[in-house]
């Protein structure tokens, strides 16, 4: 059966020719004047495809960056670059440059089709017909066609799979035309196959259109090599190689570097330019080998290559190189986009329209038509109408902030840098997608149901002036979450710098503290705060000359009330256009801020932080066997129970018609079709295979083969959600006896494919030694300490033991040496079985090679069980496997056996492996479908339809010859007798309990956000409290501020959320996984946690009475200040433990945090001085709530028997006494006359209540239902 493919015509325009000239470029680290790459020269002319290839940390990403002109602030270069036009001079303007980056930045709830069609719309000037075809064509010459209507999905809403959104990432690039395009690391993730149709279809855009494509690249197989013009081969940012790919293997030969047969060149050319850090013999010899490769490359540069200099006369400016739409056309788009994007994400549309509604109806519930006659009622419409004005916009500020994190602002950025998109184009088609659903409707049905359960003036008038002033309250808080981030993309300081801001206008608003009488260094505030414009109006609106006892104006009560605040009488039209005009300002601000912040993707993988410095002492017993010491310690100790437990660990897997199938709900798919509807997938379709021990066993298959499910599923690791159910069938058995998936998590290890669980404030040895003092506390001190330094030298692991892990914030080591830190901690335990999900996957061949060999041999001296996953692994390596499982898509099996066999059996299907060429790469040709055209779409799926038949075919066969003997489950005492020495057994609940202490304390310690969080938050408040209030006065204007100082309080319970936010979600990242090896139980962890956080939450809370009571003037007694420190302290650790409730619930920080907040704000409502008469229902709920003790403790000891208070400025009866003489009198006014001494022990209750249900929340997710 052929295997010939027919060539595709792509429809995009011829573009002009650009060659690339670059001249002794040097790249520098700023910070430590490290050279990360060193002189490199280039000539590359136009129509060529060039790969930059070497191993992790040898600079290709770098180069690449600086060849495209995206230098970050923390390197230098020197050196020439030069764009020259080739053949005639065109207009710069249609000439373009693409990048594309290594991360996918692409929305979530578009399709494939609708990306390509979208990214056309925004870079091509063409016709709907003739994008419309550019992006089936592209669809199909990626290999995208049967996925081109599935949404790209996420983490949450699984959709496409990892390779295809690699290539749809490229095709996004593709589609503008360019002529020159760098792609960084475009195969990343990719099978084999569909690696070589990308670099295929470039090399065919090269010939054709003469376009320039240079890509980095770490692991290419043999028949892309060959498709290359020019490659450049970097080592520790040396030039070891910089020329046609033509004379590549000619001139190694003529260094004695002969490729061997049927060995990959470009794998051997990396390995032998690679430094092998496993020894340090092998270190000193490599790195010799590497030196004597870089002087003969120097000397070949100068004698052979004589670069002439560059002629300048036709040079193209970077800057010159990207072609946009005009303004309105980009608004047009992206607007569109929007409304689609809006429109399929029913999540954020239940939150549009359900939150206001939510909010509303409990808002209007806790003000329920208060009495405006008294004095309690005068005070709870007015914090009724603060909450119009505050409440509803501080959480839209919230939610806007996430949903421009976590989903618009990263695409706004890649968009950006392409140049196809501008900031104020970007702005305008957001607010205008928004506008109807956020602005109008939302503030409508909030407004709405608040208005009318307030119990205010039923006048259209003022109903509609109330819409209004919260209309453009809503705006400014819209235009302060573009400004925040705009400061910073990453949500916990974006939603800082809102939150912080916001608290300043708050405060200023002048319901806390009368704005005529705050200090005069922060008066001024009121005049940029629009919440004191918003407050200030409706106040004026709502009681200007009402409730008056006589024809005397003064007498009236709303009157009076206004005076009390501070605010004019009839302020109406001001106020209004104040506020619209500082919403115009924030947008302004935002705009500027866009403008010249401009956030390039595509760096941040570059060195920004000094590496520390490596621990140079020597290391003179040089073993790289990870368990030798282990073994031989044993040994001495046990001899026959050694040799016991070896011979018992041999496990073969046997997996017996293994099916899976998903079925999963889509909502809003088909509005005809209903809601939802219910689909389902088959993932997995009898597969029947062996794994034995002894030996590596790869699954090997195309992207959505089901290798990674399989791996998942036989592990138990498959996790149902409430959208998604699991139908399993099939058995697996050890030594032919069928288990329970339990029984196989308990004696295996596994390794996931992603490694962002690790800690990037611990180094590599600090991660290693602790998780050996967990893995392995059965060992002493100096064979837990002996056993780590094996397995980090045999990992390759020694160069960089000291340096951070890091992570995407934070420059760490690289993604290679992660991955094999990853391993390191799984292989601590000595499991019988180790599983691994795509180990080599980002890693460069000769740091693949090191891993798989150090599997091997972990394999066959110990006789483990080691079971891969693997897309693309070298010619030389399948040989090595003992044991290959071949999947084809939707999870069939088309072979199982040994390499050897493999061959042997494709052979007689007429199937023979050309010379030359990767074995497992042919073989995944042979059963990948081609769907660039129509012809090779039925070519490819006659041919694995062929195989799959013949393998079912020759297994029915095999299977009636020699039926499998049929043996009932294990029992769990059986397995404990025969494999209870394998089974991971846990640590102490102490032992777990002060690693987790001295961990946490060093990540703590390390991580400043963290650390500011928990120790300057709390007083940071109390400073601003300071400012506004003191010194508190002892007339009646003072009520107010002490009763405004007292409800501020209740800020602390955001403050401990966002604190447990800063600190909470890594350290629960790296438990889940512990605790899913079985590591330790969740009790140590969780003590460990509080451990932490209340000694320094009780610090920030002393520090924070030293600011209300002493520096405020709140009664300066020791009474009264414990009691502040106790309310501060219970109140913030109340909101850590929403914060790990929520966090347990949901893992996105930004959801987390719009959710707690309008708990939160409900919460700060129900204090019991905001809304003085709450209907019943609610004060029983408020049994609950925290800050419903603790306001009214503070305000008990604010307003103690013993207070005097004057009335020269209001509060006096007609015959000249005062209405509140002393503290006592102003308590029973108000209806706040509490048993402190009752509450101080309610609230420790309540608190201890809180931690209580966040532990069982967490106890219920990884123990009890498991989701």
């Amino acid at each position: 059966m052929s295997t010939t493919l027919v060539e595709n015509e792509l429809s995009l325009s011829m573009v002009p020719r650009v060659g690339l000239h670059v001249r002794d470029l040097s790249i520098i680290a700023s910070n430590t004047n490290t050279v990360l790459v060193d002189s490199f020269s280039l000539d590359l002319p136009s129509g060529s495809v060039m790969a930059v290839m070497g191993g992790s940390g040898s600079g290709k990403t770098t180069l690449l960056n600086v060849l495209a002109s995206k230098i970050s602030g923390g390197l230098k270069t020197e050196g020439t670059i030069n764009y020259v036009l080739e053949g005639e001079v065109t207009e710069n303007q249609h000439v373009k440059m693409a990048y594309l980056p290594q991360q996918d930045v692409l929305s979530a709830r578009l399709t494939c089709r609708e990306t390509l069609k979208y990214a056309a719309d925004l870079k091509l000037d063409k016709t709907e017909e003739e994008k419309a075809i550019i992006v089936d064509q592209l669809i199909r010459e990626l290999g995208l066609k049967d996925c081109a209507d599935t949404e790209v999905g996420d983490s949450t809403h699984k959709g496409l799979s990892g390779g295809e959104q690699r290539r749809l990432s490229a095709g996004t690039q593709m589609i503008s035309n360019p002529s020159i395009m760098f792609l960084d690391e475009p195969t990343t993730g990719l099978d084999a196959y569909s690696a070589y149709l990308v670099v295929k279809t470039l090399k065919k855009l090269a010939i054709e259109d003469g376009r320039t494509f240079i890509m980095s690249i770490h692991q290419p197989r043999s028949d892309i090599l060959f498709l290359l013009d020019n490659v450049c081969i970097l080592s520790k940012g040396k030039v070891v190689y910089c020329d046609a790919m033509k004379n590549t293997i000619p001139y190694f030969s003529s260094l004695g570097y002969d490729v061997p047969p049927m060995v990959n060149p470009a794998d051997y050319f990396i390995d032998i330019s690679s430094v092998d850090g496993r020894s340090d013999e092998a270190e000193e010899e490599t790195r010799i080998r590497l030196n004597q490769l870089v002087e003969s490359w120097k000397q070949y540069e100068a004698n052979t290559l004589c670069y002439e200099p560059v002629d300048t006369s036709k040079e193209i400016q970077v800057e010159n190189m990207s072609n946009r739409l005009s303004y309105w056309k980009q608004v047009r788009v992206l607007t569109r986009r929007n409304f689609q994007l809006n429109r399929s994400d029913y999540v954020t549309l239940i939150a549009t329209f359900g939150e206001p509604a939510v909010m509303g109806t409990l808002v209007g519930w806790i003000y329920y038509k208060p009495d405006k006659t008294t004095v309690g009622g005068l005070r709870t419409t007015a914090g009724c109408l603060y909450a119009s004005v505050v409440v509803q916009c501080y959480l839209y500020l919230l939610f806007d902030t996430y949903r421009l994190c976590e989903q618009d602002i990263a695409l706004y950025d890649r968009e950006r840098a392409e140049g196809s998109v501008t900031p104020l184009a970007f702005m305008t088609a957001r607010k205008l997608s928004l506008f109807l659903s956020d602005d109008i409707l939302m503030i409508l049905i909030f407004t709405t149901i608040t208005y009318f359960m307030f119990g205010l003036e039923a006048d259209g008038a003022k109903f509609f002036y109330q819409f209004s002033i919260t209309f453009l309250s809503q705006m400014c808080c819209a235009g302060l979450a573009m400004v925040s981030v705009a400061v910073s993309r990453d949500f916990s300081k974006a939603s800082l710098v809102g939150n912080l801001t916001f608290t300043v206008l708050s405060m200023s608003c002048g319901f806390f503290v009368n704005a005529k009488v705050m200090p005069v260094y922060v008066r001024w505030t009121k005049y940029i705060g629009f919440t004191w414009y918003g407050f200030g109006a409706l106040l004026s609106s709502t009681f200007t000359d009402t409730s008056c006892p006589t024809d005397d104006l003064a007498s009236c009560y709303g009157n009076q009330l206004l005076d009390s605040y501070g605010f004019p009488r009839n302020w109406i039209t001001v106020p209004a256009i104040v506020i619209f005009c500082w919403c115009i300002g924030y947008y302004f601000v935002a705009f500027v801020i866009l403008y010249l912040h401009k956030v390039d993707i595509t760096l941040q993988s570059e060195v920004k932080s000094k590496k520390k410095k490596l621990d140079e002492k020597e290391n003179k017993e040089i073993m790289i066997d990870p368990f030798a010491s282990i073994s031989k310690e044993n040994s001495e100790k046990e001899i026959d129970i050694e040799s016991r437990s070896t011979s018992n660990s041999e496990i073969t897997i046997t997996l017996q018609d293994i099916d899976l199938q998903v079925r999963y709900k889509r909502f809003f798919k088909n509005i005809r079709g209903g809601l939802s509807h219910e689909e389902v997938k088959e993932i997995l379709q009898s597969v029947n295979a062996v794994f034995k021990p002894g030996m590596i066993n790869a699954i090997m298959g195309p992207s959505g083969s089901g290798k990674s499910t399989l791996l998942n599923l036989i592990s138990g690791r498959i996790k149902q959600s409430v959208f998604s159910k699991f139908n399993t069938s099939g058995k697996i058995m050890f030594n032919d006896v069928q288990i329970s998936e339990d029984m196989f998590k308990g004696v295996c290890s596994y390794v996931s494919q992603d490694d962002n669980h690790l800690l990037a404030k611990l180094t590599v040895r600090e991660t290693f030694k602790f998780a050996a003092d967990l893995r392995l506390h059965h060992l002493t001190s100096e064979q837990r300490a002996i056993k780590t330094d094996e397995l980090i030298r045999a990992l390759g692991l020694k160069h960089c033991e000291n340096n951070i892990i890091g992570n995407e914030f934070i420059k760490g080591i690289s993604g290679g040496e992660k991955r094999r830190v990853s391993m390191g901690i799984q292989l601590l335990n000595d499991p019988p079985i180790l599983l691994l999900d795509e180990p080599t996957s980002g890693l460069d061949s000769f740091t693949s090679a090191t891993i798989l060999e150090i599997l091997k041999k972990l394999a066959t001296e110990y006789s483990k069980t080691v079971i891969i996953t693997i897309h693309q692994p070298r010619s030389e390596l399948f040989k090595e496997f003992g044991n290959v499982l071949l999947l084809a898509k939707s999870g069939r099996t088309a072979f199982n056996g040994s390499p050897d066999k493999m061959i042997e059996y494709f052979s007689s299907l007429g199937y023979d492996c050309p010379e030359f060429t990767n074995v497992a790469d042919f073989f995944l040709d042979l059963i990948s479908i081609n769907t660039q055209n129509e012809q090779n779409e039925y070519t490819s799926k006659a041919r694995a339809e062929h195989i799959l038949t013949s393998w079912k075919q020759r297994n029915n066969t095999l299977s009636v010859k020699s039926p499998v003997s049929e043996k009932n489950e294990m029992s769990e005492e059986n397995f404990l007798l025969e494999y209870g020495h394998c089974v991971r057994k846990p640590c102490t609940p102490l032992l777990a309990y002060l690693v987790n202490v001295k961990r946490q304390s060093i990540t703590t310690r390390r991580n400043f956000d963290s650390l500011m969080a928990r120790i300057a938050q709390i007083p940071g408040l109390g400073a601003i409290f300071a400012l506004f209030f003191a010194p508190l006065k002892h007339n009646y204007n003072s009520i107010n501020n002490r009763l405004g100082l007292a409800q501020e309080s209740t800020a602390l319970y955001f403050v401990g959320m966002l604190a447990n936010l800063a600190c909470y979600p890594a350290e629960r990242d790296y438990f889940y996984k512990e605790h899913e090896d079985n590591v330790y139980g969740i009790g140590p962890f969780f003590l460990a946690y509080m451990t932490l956080e209340l000694p320094l939450s009780l610090l920030a809370s002393i520090i924070y009475a030293i600011f209300t009571v002493l520096a405020c003037g709140l009664p300066r007694t020791a009474g009264n200040f414990f009691a502040n420190v106790y309310c501060s302290f219970i109140v913030s650790g109340c909101g850590e433990a929403l914060g790990i409730m929520t966090n347990t619930f949901f893992e996105r920080p930004g959801f987390v945090v719009n959710c707690i907040s309008v708990l939160l704000s409900i919460g700060t409502q129900m204090s019991g001085l905001m809304s003085l008469h709450m209907p019943k229902v609610l004060k029983g709920f408020n049994y609950l709530n925290p800050v419903g003790y603790t306001s009214l403790i503070i305000i008990n000891f604010a307003f103690p028997d013993s207070m005097k208070l004057t009335c020269e400025d209001g509060g006096r009866n007609p015959d000249g006494t005062c209405e509140l003489p002393n503290g006592r009198a102003v308590l029973e006014s108000y209806g706040l006359v509490a048993n402190t001494r009752e509450y101080l022990g309610i609230v420790i209750c309540v608190a201890i209540i809180y931690r209580l249900i966040a532990y069982c929340i967490l106890k219920a997710k990884l123990e009890w239902l498991k989701w």
